[in-house]
């Protein structure tokens, strides 16, 4: 099926120019949000610093961040900071369109591996033949409009212009999960360059998507699931479960008054999003577990990447969301990328991204996730355990030419070994998530890696990992130098 959509998809790309890095509508749109995030930004500085120094918040650290609770609030700042800064740009796509589990349109491997941009899903549907008038982009544009500043269509239809100046959805990884972004968002995920992409990126302290059917339009949006669309139109699958949000925390009767957050600033935006989550109708917890959540699975807290507390389902949506209001070049603009192993190890469309992945010099690495055949979540009685979501590892075939680790033969063989076994699993039978579980744990300890913090690495946006047994960062080849 992506190989069908793919033949469609490229004559008619043959017919849409490539755009811009940034059109002219998005450099004034983030340099108007820029202003008004920088004014809002320093004014909220004050009120973040006295949360930091509340004794109930720093009773909390000391339970959770015993290395990290004697610091004064100004440098539990400064740290907050460099994290936002270096944490991962996540965006996760299907590896076909039959696996689209998410309310928008979006590029698939195959497709991704022929374009010389990333495209949006306006972009994509246009590329496609799509008329962009599915429920779940309905919710995309009210929130590209109400919450980014992006323009209204003039038609029913978006021009290729007005496409290539709407952004992509991204999520800020700052709680560290292996799989970059929400596992159930897709099958690959690409972590973009924040060094490249800095002055293209505007941050709501919520998921939009959710923030737009809860608080700005509920009577709109009503039910507590969104719905996927199948590439033949027909509704897909549910979407994730609705969460019941705080609309106080960044809105005054349901309209946004605070700016969006860039890279540079977001101290107006740090609370919003602790307190988003935090809806006492509905909830037990309080601000300081949503905090508790964030350092202690931050690089803030000094907390080693194995040893981070396990989170619940409903705390990985607690990200900040931080678009890329651009057309990022591909290659270029893609840090890493990061491959399902449940869906993705031992498959046809696993080897296809391992290609892709060389072809573009990005480094790959593989996540666990959840360790289930990744599928729509289940409905909210029925809710996944916490999990740690921190198992990520390297692939020998691809980080030994795309970066200065080096891997053992014998890690590198096991690995190709494991994978032949897990491709004649699949072909003869339904594989497990007892399957899968046994694959991990018989890949080498040697191949395992954490996310780049701010402290770990002297160049963090050079980097892509860090070693977990040898502590030694995993960083890109530049012109063929060694960024370390």
């Amino acid at each position: 099926m992506a190989m069908a959509r793919l033949w469609v998809l490229l004559p008619l790309a043959l017919a849409f120019p490539t755009p811009p890095e940034q059109t002219q509508e998005q450099v004034e749109i983030f340099e108007k949000a820029k202003a008004r995030a920088k004014a809002a930004s320093e004014a909220a500085t004050p009120q973040v610093l006295a949360f930091f120094d509340g004794t109930l918040f720093r009773e909390m650290l000391k339970d959770c961040c015993p290395a990290v609770a004697h610091l004064p609030a100004s440098e539990l700042l400064k740290r907050y900071r460099a994290e936002a800064q270096v944490a991962e740009l996540a965006h996760a796509l299907p590896s076909d369109n039959s696996g689209q589990r998410t309310p928008s349109a979006d590029v698939t491997i195959s497709e991704l591996g022929n374009m010389s941009w990333f495209p949006n899903e306006y972009q994509v549907n246009l590329m496609s033949g799509k008329n962009s008038s599915s429920r779940g982009e309905d919710i995309s544009d009210d929130a590209m409009k109400e919450i980014f500043g992006c323009k209204a269509f003039a038609g029913a239809v978006p021009t290729w212009s007005e496409a290539s100046s709407r952004l992509i959805y991204v999520a800020h990884n700052m709680r560290r999960l292996d799989t970059g972004s929400e596992p159930h968002f897709g099958d690959f995920t690409v972590i973009f360059n924040s060094s490249r992409m800095k002055d293209s990126v505007l941050i709501a302290p919520y998921d939009t998507g959710m923030y737009t059917m809860n608080c700005l339009h509920p009577g709109l949006h009503p039910g507590s699931q969104t719905k996927t669309q199948s590439s033949s139109g027909q509704p897909g699958p549910p979407g994730p479960p609705m969460a019941d949000l705080n609309c106080t925390a960044w809105s005054k009767d349901h309209k946004v008054d605070l700016p969006v957050g860039t890279l540079d600033y977001l101290d107006h935006l740090i609370l919003p999003n602790l307190w988003s989550a935090i809806n006492t109708t509905v909830s037990n917890q309080t601000v300081l577990d949503a905090a508790r959540v964030l350092f202690s699975r931050s690089g803030i807290s000094g907390i080693d990447y194995e040893d981070v507390p396990a989170m619940k389902e409903s705390e990985r949506n607690d990200y900040f969301e931080s678009d890329i209001l651009a057309n990022p070049p591909v290659p270029a603009a893609v840090k890493l990328g990061i491959g399902s192993f449940a869906t993705l190890f031992g498959t046809e469309e696993g080897r296809q991204l391992q290609t892709m992945a060389l072809r573009y010099k990005w480094p790959l690495f593989w996540a666990y996730g959840e360790g289930t055949q990744t599928g729509p979540p289940p409905p909210q009685s029925q809710k996944v355990k916490s999990q740690k979501l921190n198992r990520r590892m390297a692939d020998p075939s691809n980080i030994v030419k795309t970066t200065n680790a080096s891997v053992s033969s014998s890690a590198a063989k096991q690995f190709e070994n494991v994978w032949q076994e897990a491709v004649e699993a699949r072909a003869s039978r339904q594989v497990t998530d007892e399957d899968l579980l046994q694959w991990w744990n018989s890949l080498d300890q040697e191949l395992r890696v954490a996310p780049v913090s701010a402290s770990s690495c002297a160049q963090p946006h050079h980097c892509v990992g860090v070693d977990i047994a040898k502590k030694d960062c995993i960083c890109k080849v530049q012109d063929e130098i060694f960024m370390v």
